[in-house]
Formats: structure tokens, sequence, C-alpha cells
């Protein structure tokens, strides 16, 4: 596995680790980019339309357990 580094800080982050009673969190993976809206004509049976963002580049951020934890403060 390549090494993941936090978006924010820069941290090598690692993976969750699963105990028996617990499990330890280093980062988290958020996935964003660039959208564009989709509108699909209504059916037959349904005639509403239905739109939603469809995504067209994605960006992944990495952020370490610290720097989530600062962003929520």
């Amino acid at each position: 596995m390549a090494n993941l580094n936090c978006s924010v800080c820069g941290r090598t982050v690692y993976p969750t680790v699963h105990f028996r009673d617990h499990y330890v969190v280093d980062y988290y993976s958020e996935v964003t980019g660039d959208t564009e809206l989709v509108v699909i004509a209504g059916s037959e049976h349904d005639r509403q339309e239905r739109s939603y963002l469809k995504l067209t580049t994605v960006r992944e951020i990495v952020r370490c357990a610290g720097c989530m934890k600062g962003a929520a403060g």
C-alpha cells in the first residue's frame, strides 16, 4: 500500500486499527470535485423529472485525525 499523507499538514496517515473492544481511526477520506447537473426525463408511468449532480472530476482529500479534530472546533 502506498503511503497516504494528510492533505492539510502532510503527516503520513495509517489505516484504521481494530481491537477487540475499540478501534483507532487515523484519517478520514473525503471525495469532492466538479459536478454537472443531469436531468432525467420521467417515464411513461412516472412523468416527474429527476435531477442529480454528476461528479465529473474526482478529487480525494485525506485529513488526519488531528486536522479533522481542529476543523471541528
